[in-house]
């Protein structure tokens, strides 16, 4: 198998030890979900450019669909201990999409959207990140999720004037730039690699497309 781009779902730094969070979809991940503990997996990375933690503390809205909430923990932690206030938007198809709500919980407020209605506000993660863009303000948004989730963000983000961070979800051949199979198109006619140049871009720096 070709390795599988995965973020940083949690870190333990006093146990020297990362968690990832995924999804079974198709025979990679079905063949890392069979590994036992003790067994032995090749890693590369961190790799690119992840969210920007540092500078002052403000106000962040944190918007993930399914398993696109998974880079979100990590960076949910490591904005709170710099003193931001954070609100973490949660979306999925039914309850059983929403995922580990309560670690989120620890770091701000949650609040969840379902299209089922089972828990939360019925609707999709892009209309509980309009009707909360309508009512409060932020300093900063960040977002993983699918493309129509990032584009839908993108435009939020626009519309408000809110400055976003979109972290990209693109297959990788090598990880290091030298393949070129992940590039997405820039807002300035230049092509950009997810794996070097990502995968967080600024929502201005990229355009999405197919």
């Amino acid at each position: 198998f070709l390795r599988r781009p995965m973020s940083i779902h949690q870190v333990d730094r006093s146990k020297g030890q990362v968690d990832i969070l995924y999804q079974v979809r198709g025979k990679g991940t079905n063949w890392l979900s069979k590994r036992a503990s003790g067994d032995l997996l090749p890693l590369l990375g961190p790799l690119g450019h992840g969210y920007t933690c540092s500078g002052p503390a403000g106000k962040g809205l944190l918007i993930g669909a399914g398993v696109g909430v998974a880079p979100l923990l990590f960076l949910a932690s490591e904005l709170a201990a710099r003193q931001w206030k954070l609100v973490i938007l949660m979306g999925a198809s039914s309850k059983a999409g929403i995922l580990r709500p309560d670690a989120y919980m620890e770091y701000g407020e949650v609040k969840t959207a379902t299209e089922d209605g089972s828990v939360g506000m019925q609707g999709t993660i892009l209309d509980l990140a309009a009707n909360e863009l309508e009512n409060s303000t932020f300093d900063m948004i960040f977002s993983c999720g699918s493309l129509p989730v990032l584009r839908g963000v993108q435009e939020l983000s626009r519309q408000k004037g809110i400055p976003a961070e979109l972290s990209l979800d693109e297959r990788m051949a090598c990880g290091v730039g030298a393949c070129v199979g992940c590039v997405c198109q820039g807002a300035d006619g230049s092509y950009l690699k997810v794996c070097q140049d990502g995968p967080v871009f600024s929502a201005g720096e990229v355009i999405l497309n197919d």
